[in-house]
């Protein structure tokens, strides 16, 4: 089983499922603050290699919700930079399996690299918009 960090917000209960999804699989799961981590665009640019420059974004963000940034409308250094500044920008989780890393909870590229398989009918998003709320704090 994989040794397996977990960059997220603190108190997301997307999150604490997403964690709980991989540890019942047999994989340990260190969870930390995507929003207290140091980024640089070195550092982050990694995690975001597999995505489309639009998709390195978190949709609930609310600058993104409020239409005051827009996904792809920078230059790809502009969006590592801003990204780096603005952590709560960054589409999570941040995955590191030790030998890759990623974002997002996508249930096929998980399935695909052997690391579990998602229920049907799982939620890997926004578990408070699914209760007609958002987050009990002003970043998404």
């Amino acid at each position: 089983m994989a040794q397996i960090i977990l960059y997220t917000k603190n108190g997301c209960m997307g999150g604490a499922r997403q964690k709980a999804l991989l540890e019942s699989y047999g994989h340990t799961v260190e969870e930390r603050s995507l929003l207290d981590t140091e980024w640089t665009p070195e550092t982050l640019q990694p995690y975001l290699a597999g995505l489309e420059l639009k998709d390195w974004f978190n949709p609930n963000a609310p600058s993104v919700k409020a239409g005051r940034v827009v996904p792809g409308a920078l230059s790809r250094e502009e969006t590592l930079e801003l990204l780096c500044s603005d952590p709560i920008l960054i589409k999570r989780p941040l995955i590191d399996t030790g030998s890759q890393v990623f974002a997002g909870f996508d249930s096929e590229y998980l399935k695909e690299i052997g690391l579990c398989e998602v229920p049907s009918g799982y939620n890997t998003g926004c578990q408070m918009k699914d209760q007609g709320s958002g987050c009990s704090s002003s970043e998404a």
